[in-house]
C-alpha cells in the first residue's frame, strides 16, 4: 500500500518520470523504510498482537524479535543509503517517514498508545510516501497529486487509525494503551470512525471537484468506500460475540477502499 502510494506521487509529478535509476532507487528506498516501520512496531507490539491473538508472524513466534530487530536496523541503513542516492529530496521524505515510523511505534512518543497521535502520525505516513513519489519524480507537485494525496493521508488518520482498534481494545488495554477504544469504550470509537469516515468521503469529493477534477477519480470511490465503512461499523456492532477477524469488517472496507481508490488514480495518470 504504501509502495502504491509513492507510485501515485509520482505519476502525479507535474512532469511525468522516465523509468530512470533515480525512481527505481527512490522506489527500493521507500520499501526499505516502510519494512523497517512495520518491523519496529512487531517488534514493539508483542504483547498485545498476543493477546488480540494476532496472526502476524512475531507475535506467532515464526520469527524471532532478535532477528527482527537486526533487520530493522539494516532496513533503516539501506533506506537511507538508497534515498540519498535517489537524491536530496527523497532522502528528506526517508528520514521524516522512519521518524514517524519510530514515533509510531517506540519510547518516548509511542504514538499507538493514543488515537489523537496515531491520527497525527498516520497523516504524516500517508502524506511522506506521496511526496516522496513526487520527489523521485524530480518534479513539482500537481493540484490533482496534492489534492488527493491529502484525502487519502486524512482516509488513513480519521478512519483507519480508528478502526484498526475495533477489534483490538481487549489486546490493546492488556497493553496500556490509551486509545478511543479503550478509554471512552468501543462505541465511542464507532462513533468516531462513523464521522471521520463521513467527513472524508464528503469533503474529499468536494474539494476534488473544486480544484482538481482528474482526482474526482479517485475520491469518489473513497464517498462509497465511506458508505460501506459505515454499514460494516454498525454491522459488527451488533456482532459483538464474533471472533476478532468477524470484527474487522470495517477495517478490510477502509482497506480495500485504499487499494481501489489509489489504483485508480494511477490509472487515470497514467493514461493522461
Amino acid at each position: 500500500m504504501f509502495l502504491l502510494r509513492f507510485a501515485v506521487g509520482l505519476a502525479s509529478a507535474a512532469q511525468l518520470p522516465q523509468a530512470t535509476g533515480r525512481t527505481v532507487l527512490g522506489m527500493a528506498s521507500w520499501w526499505c523504510a516502510v519494512a523497517c516501520a512495520y518491523l519496529l512496531n512487531g517488534v514493539t507490539d508483542v504483547r498485545e498482537d498476543q493477546a488480540n491473538g494476532s496472526r502476524r508472524p512475531i507475535a506467532r513466534g515464526d520469527l524471532p524479535v532478535r532477528t527482527a530487530t537486526a533487520a530493522t536496523a539494516l532496513l533503516a541503513v539501506a533506506a537511507l543509503a538508497l534515498g540519498g542516492l535517489a537524491g536530496t529530496g527523497v532522502l528528506v521524505w526517508v528520514v521524516g517517514f522512519l521518524l514517524l515510523g519510530w514515533a509510531y511505534s517506540a519510547p518516548p512518543v509511542r504514538a499507538k498508545q493514543s488515537s489523537v497521535l496515531c491520527a497525527v502520525v498516520a497523516f504524516g505516513l500517508g502524506a511522506t510516501s506521496y511526496a516522496a513519489g513526487v520527489s523521485a519524480a524530480g518534479s513539482g507537485w500537481t493540484a490533482t497529486g496534492a489534492v488527493f494525496g491529502c484525502v487519502m493521508a486524512a482516509w488513513m488518520a480519521l478512519v483507519g487509525s480508528l478502526v484498526k482498534d475495533l477489534g483490538d481494545a481487549g489486546g490493546d488495554a492488556a497493553g496500556g494503551r490509551r486509545t478511543v477504544a479503550v478509554v471512552r469504550g468501543v462505541a465511542a470509537a464507532r462513533a468516531l470512525a462513523v464521522a471521520g469516515a463521513v467527513l472524508v468521503g464528503t469533503a474529499g469529493t468536494v474539494a476534488a471537484a473544486l480544484w482538481a477534477p482528474l482526482a474526482l477519480v479517485g475520491t469518489v470511490p473513497v464517498a462509497a468506500g465511506a458508505i460501506w465503512v459505515v454499514a460494516r461499523v454498525v454491522r459488527d456492532a451488533r456482532r459483538e460475540s464474533a471472533d476478532r477477524q468477524q470484527r474487522r469488517g470495517a477495517y478490510r472496507a477502509f482497506m480495500v477502499t485504499q487499494y481501489a481508490a489509489n489504483l485508480l488514480v494511477l490509472a487515470a495518470l497514467a493514461a493522461r
